[in-house]
């Protein structure tokens, strides 16, 4: 079918759209605050599930359980720390997020024509978020939140926050960190979805001008680390046993530099890679003081419960993804959702290698 007949699923446009809308937007029932994607999951979740179940092209797999399973421990979990209201509440909350965007992108987008659809349509929400933010950043005021908090009422935290002399934008996000990531994490996807290489510039020169916006050093590490993975699979494409000696050449390089380098290759990362050195220091010490908290509470983590750290680390935040999951969760929450992403990309290899254009 010629490029653009295939349009993108519906309920993946909703969705897309759905995580574009700001929090202002959310409804409030109860006491209970319900952002716009979570409303779109919430209508979208019963029948992705369904679709899994009953249609005869979709099969359960063992990543599906690994997912599933992953998601009710995630429930079972703060259950047992927060008390069952609470606990379902915020626990519910999360496996909505996961297992629903889940089951949408699982159910609805089934072949390369759809996905590629499906990557347009992101295409066109990061240049309207990167629009957004745009202002932002070269005013110095976050438009969007401001007028609608006097319009809704609703008052989102935001601080206007400089770097290399520009803000960093929020646009219709949460935080520049979630905007930023919003914008960065699917590069080498969209480079790869096409073999026009006017068309990859102009994706890339897209991602990399919204994602920079932000100004938030983990999406721009994000972006740096896909560039270096498409430039190393190029240079090495008609290597045997690439992955192996991948493996091998980056174990070689970080003992190397361990070896000379005053200071550790992840510390060197942390602090001298980043728009903010502190920050970067910072985060070091929430690794170290957060797998101290994992080691002491490995089964069943410590849910919302404050973690242990030095007094001088005032935020309880702790802005990793894997750590949170392994402090919150323990480790078969952290287990669960690795088994699942090994189990998934196991069978991207092995239908890629039956299916070479696929």
């Amino acid at each position: 079918m010629p490029k653009g007949k295939i349009k993108t699923p519906l309920p993946v446009t909703f969705l897309i759209i759905a995580f574009l809308c700001p929090t202002e937007f959310s409804l409030f029932l109860d006491g209970l605050r319900i952002p716009p994607h979570r409303l779109a999951l919430i209508a979208l979740l019963p029948i992705a599930f369904g679709r899994l179940i009953l249609q005869k092209n979709l099969k359960i797999r063992s990543y599906d359980l690994a997912f599933i399973a992953f998601n009710v421990w995630t429930v079972v979990i703060y259950m047992y720390h927060q008390g069952q209201q609470e606990g379902l509440v915020y626990g519910g909350s999360l496996a909505l997020d996961g297992l629903g965007a889940y089951l949408v992108a699982r159910t609805w987008i089934r072949d390369v024509a759809l996905f590629q659809a499906a990557l347009r349509t992101m295409g066109y929400a990061i240049a309207a978020a990167g629009l957004i933010a745009l202002p932002e950043t070269l005013l110095g005021q976050h438009f969007i939140h401001d007028i609608l908090r006097v319009i809704t009422g609703y008052t989102h935290p935001t601080a206007v926050e400089t770097r290399l002399g520009l803000t960093r934008a929020y646009g219709t996000f949460d935080h520049p960190i979630h905007y930023g990531t919003f914008c960065a994490a699917l590069l080498a996807q969209f480079w790869y979805a096409t073999t026009s290489t006017m068309e990859r510039r102009k994706r890339a020169v897209l991602l990399a001008g919204a994602t920079f916006l932000g100004l938030s050093s983990a999406p721009i590490l994000c972006l740096m680390l896909q560039v270096g993975m498409l430039v190393w699979e190029k240079l090495t494409r008609s290597t045997h046993n690439r992955t192996a000696l991948t493996l091998t050449a980056i174990a070689g390089l970080y003992i190397g530099a361990s070896m000379v380098m005053e200071r550790s290759p992840i510390n060197f990362i942390a602090t001298g890679m980043t728009l903010d050195s502190w920050t970067g220091y910072y985060r070091l010490q929430i690794w170290e003081y957060g797998l101290q908290n994992v080691v002491a509470n490995p089964w069943t983590g410590i849910g919302l419960n404050d973690w242990e750290r030095p007094w001088w680390m005032i935020s309880s935040t702790v802005d990793a993804f894997w750590l949170v999951i392994a402090m919150r969760e323990g480790l078969p929450g952290i287990a669960s959702i690795l088994l699942g992403i090994a189990l998934i990309m196991r069978a991207v290899v092995k239908n890629g290698l039956m299916h070479r254009d696929a």
